[in-house]
Formats: structure tokens, C-alpha cells, sequence
């Protein structure tokens, strides 16, 4: 199990491995699953927001509920498991995000975040978002791959089964249609150019970030598709 302290975990995970794992509230109730991730400014995590069963989605989605999904403080969770995300506070104290001010107005979420294109300093084009991985420091990053980073793979003679480790400290900025980078094309070479890390040098490479800021770009081997892609499908939008 792993347990939180003062928003750290013992060891990494990724939003593809918390949409897995049942939420339960202080009262020992299943109150959903974890669907989106709220940020502030500074990209720290403020807070989860859950979903529940896809046909509760899909009555969302058609406007015949509304959409008052829960939103859970970071610090809310007080411990992960094999199966279950367990909470400090009870049901009734969890708001939604219909409610003003819950969600703030300079916030994003990773829903925003993923249908970006990933650009370099000079906008050049490069990568998508296929993941995001949460550190024991309490941070997060992003992994970054498709077509347009396998392409430059491919030119600097590099096999094409890689991903890229983005530390969120290497955004310049965002706006509607791009994330754009602090780093060029160029400085992408002393990533890829270095051993990609595979499985289970990725797993202790992430466990040993305990210190924030201290992760840098590095490249990884891409994994099975199934288990690394962040399939999860829900509402895009900036708050």
C-alpha cells in the first residue's frame, strides 16, 4: 500500500494505473473513480476529479443529469492499494465541481493538457501527451511520444520504440491549440542521444525522485501500449 505524507508517495504511479482503482470516502463508500486531475498555475496538483459508471457519463453527457462530478483535494487521499484509493474525509464533506470556486479560475486540468501538441522553443512540432506520472516528491511529469517524436527518433538514427520523460518545469507556456517548450529541437538531441531507460530502470528511476525538481528529461523505452497509454476519455476543457 502506499501511503501518503505531506502530498508524497513511497513510490510513482500513473493516471493510467488510478483510473483502475475504486474511491472510498472516510464511510467506507465507493464514491467513483478518478477521471481528471486539477493543477494550478505553478502545475502543482490541487486536486482529482472523479467519474462515475460510463452510464452516468453518457446521462452527463446527453444533459439529462448534471454533470456534478466530485472533486477530491490532493491531500484528501490518504492511501493508495492494489485496488482501492482511500480518502481522510467522508462523503459528505466532498464538494463537486459545479460548485463556485471549487475548481479554480487560473487552474488547468490534464484533460486540457493532453489534446495539446506538444511544440519546441521554436515551434516546432514534435509529440503528443500518452501519460502522466506521479512522483514520490508530490510532483508530476508528463510523457511525451507519437508520430511527430518518433520522426525525429528516426533522424537522429534512433529506434523509433522510445518516449520522452517532460518535467513540467520545461513549459514555456500554453494557450488553445499548443504547449510550447523552454528547449528546442536541438537540446532534444542530449535526451535522445542518451540510453533510453528501460522497464525497470524507468520504475527506480521515478521511485528515487523524492526531491522535488530534481527529475530531468531523460528517454525511456515505450512499454506495452495497453499499459502505458493513457486511454481515458472525458471532458476536454480548460477551468
Amino acid at each position: 500500500m502506499i501511503r501518503m505524507n505531506q502530498s508524497k508517495f513511497n513510490e510513482h504511479f500513473t493516471i493510467s494505473q488510478l483510473r483502475k482503482k475504486s474511491v472510498i470516502c472516510k464511510d467506507d463508500l465507493i464514491i467513483g473513480h478518478i477521471s481528471d486531475v486539477i493543477f494550478d498555475s505553478e502545475f502543482n496538483i490541487l486536486s482529482f476529479i472523479l467519474g462515475g459508471s460510463q452510464w452516468e457519463e453518457l446521462k452527463e453527457l446527453l444533459g439529462i443529469i448534471d454533470d456534478i462530478d466530485p472533486v477530491i483535494p490532493f491531500d484528501a487521499v490518504e492511501s493508495i492499494s492494489s485496488d482501492f484509493i482511500k480518502l481522510n474525509i467522508v462523503k459528505s464533506k466532498i464538494k463537486h465541481k459545479l460548485i463556485e470556486g471549487v475548481i479554480p479560475s487560473n487552474s488547468f486540468t490534464y484533460s486540457f493538457l493532453k489534446r495539446k501538441q506538444i511544440h519546441d522553443f521554436k515551434d516546432k512540432k514534435f509529440g503528443k501527451i500518452v501519460n502522466l506520472v506521479f512522483l514520490p516528491s508530490g510532483e508530476s511529469i508528463l510523457i511525451i511520444g507519437g508520430s511527430w517524436f518518433e520522426e525525429i527518433s528516426e533522424k537522429l538514427n534512433f529506434k523509433e520504440n522510445i518516449d520522452l520523460i517532460l518535467p513540467l518545469k520545461y513549459i514555456e507556456s500554453i494557450n488553445e491549440k499548443r504547449i510550447r517548450l523552454t528547449v528546442t529541437y536541438e537540446d532534444l538531441r542530449v535526451s535522445i542521444n542518451n540510453k533510453p531507460l528501460d522497464e525497470e530502470a524507468q520504475r527506480k528511476y521515478f521511485d528515487s525522485q523524492i526531491i522535488s525538481g530534481n527529475i530531468e528529461m531523460r528517454v525511456i523505452e515505450r512499454r506495452n501500449a495497453i499499459a502505458v497509454r493513457d486511454f481515458g476519455r472525458f471532458e476536454i476543457k480548460r477551468t
